[in-house]
């Protein structure tokens, strides 16, 4: 096997547990808004997905810009509310220590930026692609191949991380190295295991485990 070059990580559930914020935003907008606000497990039914793409099924026949717009606002100024997964920038370190380019792929806004920033975690990533940059949201290989150009590095020596299927799609699709899955997020063991994920990982010790050895593959 190649050795990884880069790493990709997604970043809400893998890197992040931004789940309270997530539906505190959700239920930001829809009472802004005057609409109906979704339970707690219906917005983590659709997380993983483009943020866009979540308020279409939720709001079909409203302006989404606006939903977007409001959004973005709320969480850029609660993104104290989250919280990185213990281990993460430990790893990061490690990481960049050895040379690993690194980037973030998310179905997030440009918000992603502030959390980055709030958790003093920006300074690690060569590449942060949102879905305001690309037009395919994952599990299409466009933000996983935008990302590898960024930093580049081949797919073929770069690897997927994420917590949904949506995740491991998009790496499988675009050929990475390889794909981990992470399960203390917001997909389901069972939900990741169909996605057919290269590696499980229950937390981020055991992805620092895996990309221990596949860094050091020569």
């Amino acid at each position: 096997m190649q050795k990884c070059e880069a790493v990709v990580f997604d970043a809400d559930g893998t890197l992040f547990d931004t789940f309270e914020l997530i539906v505190s935003a959700y239920k930001h907008v829809a009472e802004t808004q005057d609409l109906w606000v979704p339970t707690a497990s219906e917005v983590r039914a659709q997380l993983g997905k483009a943020l866009p793409d979540i308020f279409k099924h939720f709001y079909p026949d409203q302006d989404i810009q606006t939903l977007l717009e409001t959004n973005n606002t709320f969480v850029a100024a609660n993104t104290m509310n989250s919280e990185a997964f213990a281990g993460v920038e430990e790893l990061l370190q490690d990481l960049k220590s050895q040379g690993v380019k690194l980037a973030i792929l998310t179905g997030g806004g440009s918000k992603v930026h502030d959390v980055l920033r709030q958790h003093g975690l920006a300074e690690y990533f060569t590449s942060v692609v949102h879905h305001e940059r690309i037009t395919k949201p994952k599990p299409d290989p466009e933000g996983f191949l935008l990302a590898c150009r960024e930093c580049n590095t081949a797919p073929e020596e770069t690897v997927m991380i994420g917590d949904t299927a949506f995740d491991i799609g998009a790496g499988r699709n675009a050929h990475a190295l390889a794909t981990i899955a992470i399960t203390h997020g917001f997909g389901t063991i069972e939900s990741l295991k169909k996605a057919r994920p290269d590696f499980m990982a229950k937390d981020i010790f055991e992805v620092g485990k895996i990309l221990s050895h596949l860094t050091d593959t020569p």
